[in-house]
């Protein structure tokens, strides 16, 4: 008499369903960092013709008169020494301003100043004009 099991189980699991997940939450996060810019909301001036990001060095002043640079708040006494920092090895050193509209224009003189004095170019960030 034969009383072993007919139907044999295989107890290692499949691993065809986890890479779909994990291709999927790689598909996700890839379409949800495209998305996110600098993560800090500055309300910007209009102008006629809105600028296009394409700098790699963000700096948001808020009209709280906080710093951000790349999204990450930083001290004013700090701005300079941090963008020394990020700008070090690039071949196109271009800061992009993003300057609330709220923001004392001597603040934004200043650090085009700064930048300026250490050879970047400055693009000032503005959203399009409503007619």
């Amino acid at each position: 008499m034969d009383l072993g099991q007919r139907n044999k189980v295989s107890p290692s699991a499949g691993m065809s369903s986890m890479t779909d997940l994990v291709f999927l939450l790689l598909i996700f996060f890839v379409i949800l960092s495209t998305l996110v810019s600098s993560g800090v909301n500055v309300d910007l001036p209009q102008s006629k013709g809105g600028t296009d990001s394409h700098a790699k060095v963000t700096l948001s002043i808020k009209p709280d008169m906080s710093y951000y640079i790349k999204g990450g708040q930083v001290k004013k006494e700090d701005v300079e020494t941090l963008l020394k920092i990020e700008m070090e090895g690039m071949s196109d050193k271009v800061l992009y301003l993003n300057v609330d509209k709220e923001v004392p224009t001597g603040a934004t003189v200043e650090m085009i100043g700064m930048a300026k004095a250490n050879d970047w170019k400055v693009m000032l960030g503005s959203k399009p004009k409503k007619e």
